[in-house]
C-alpha cells in the first residue's frame, strides 16, 4: 500500500496540534521537513491547519524575535499580523527536553486565529501566549465564541497544544494545562463546544462529553492525538481510567479522523498506524 496516496483519501482537512518538526530554531531541520511533507501530494492539495507547540518555537539569538520560522514558513487564516516582543533570556528551561518556562508576549499572526469549514467553526489558540482573563487572547476568544453563528456551524471546534483533561503523568501539572482548566474550560462548557483537540502528550486519549472531571452532555469531547509522530509511549496517570476517559492508548502510533454528518452525529475515528 502507497501510503502517501492511501491515508490522504477522503480527507478534507488536517488539523495538526503542534510540535510539528521538532526542529527547535534548527532552520535546516525545518527544511528538511517541509521537504519530506512535499513528497505526500495530499498535503499540497489539502488545507493544513496548525497550532503552535513548545517545540515550534525559536528564537533569533541576536535579535530574540520570537517565532521566526512558525510565522514566516506558515500561513494561516490570521486576525491581523503577529505582535511579537522579544524574548526574554530564560525562555525556555532544560531538564531532559526543552520547554517553555512562561507565557510568551506572542499575540494574533499564527498563534491564534479561527476558520470556518463546511459546517465547523474551528478556533486555533496558542497555549503559550497569554490566555488568562483580560489578555488579547482571551478577549479574542470570547468575542469568537459570542460571534459563532450554530445555525450556520453547528459545530464548534478548538484546537491548542496542550491537553486540558489528561490521563497520561508527562506534563500534567504545567501552568499551560492548570490554568487553561482553570479559565478556558468554563467557557468551553458555556458556549458549548463539541471538541477540543489538543497534542503535546505522545499517546492517544478521548474523552466522553465533560464538565468539572464528570461526564456531562454540555461538556466538550477532549481528545489528545500526539502518538503520530515521535514516539507513542506516554505512562498512564493512574493505572485505572478516570471516569471521563473513553479511549487511552500508549502503544501504537496512529492519528485521527473526524466525520461530521450534521447538527446531532459525529463520527470519531482512530487510525492505528502501528
Amino acid at each position: 500500500i502507497d501510503y502517501r496516496l492511501h491515508h490522504g483519501q477522503g480527507i478534507d482537512c488536517i488539523l495538526l496540534a503542534g510540535d510539528i518538526a521538532y526542529a527547535n530554531a534548527d532552520h535546516e531541520v525545518w527544511d528538511s521537513w517541509m521537504d519530506m511533507m512535499s513528497d505526500y501530494d495530499f498535503f499540497k492539495m489539502i488545507p493544513v491547519q496548525i497550532a503552535i507547540g513548545n517545540h515550534d518555537i525559536d528564537y533569533d539569538s541576536t535579535t530574540l524575535e520570537i517565532g521566526l520560522a512558525y510565522e514566516n514558513r506558515f500561513r494561516m487564516p490570521q486576525v491581523q499580523p503577529a505582535i511579537r516582543s522579544l524574548a526574554p533570556n530564560d525562555l525556555f528551561h532544560h531538564g531532559d527536553k526543552k520547554q517553555v518556562k512562561d507565557f510568551l508576549p506572542y499575540q494574533y499572526g499564527n498563534a491564534f486565529y479561527s476558520f470556518t469549514f463546511g459546517p465547523s467553526k474551528h478556533i486555533v489558540l496558542s497555549s503559550y501566549s497569554f490566555f488568562l482573563p483580560g489578555s488579547v487572547q482571551y478577549e479574542w476568544l470570547l468575542s469568537e465564541l459570542k460571534s459563532t453563528d450554530r445555525s450556520i456551524t453547528p459545530w464548534l471546534i478548538v484546537m491548542l497544544h496542550c491537553p486540558i483533561y489528561t490521563t497520561f503523568d508527562h506534563h500534567h501539572d504545567e501552568i499551560f494545562i492548570t490554568e487553561a482548566r482553570i479559565h478556558l474550560e468554563p467557557i468551553f462548557v458555556e458556549y458549548v463546544v463539541n471538541f477540543v483537540i489538543s497534542g503535546h502528550i505522545h499517546s492517544y486519549m478521548r474523552t466522553v462529553p465533560t464538565a468539572n472531571s464528570t461526564a456531562h452532555p454540555r461538556g466538550p469531547i477532549y481528545i489528545i492525538q500526539g502518538n503520530g509522530g515521535r514516539q507513542a509511549n506516554e505512562p498512564f496517570m493512574n493505572e485505572v481510567p478516570e471516569e471521563w476517559v473513553k479511549v487511552r492508548d500508549h502503544s501504537m502510533y496512529g492519528y485521527g479522523t473526524l466525520e461530521l454528518f450534521n447538527i446531532t452525529h459525529a463520527k470519531w475515528r482512530w487510525v492505528k498506524t502501528g
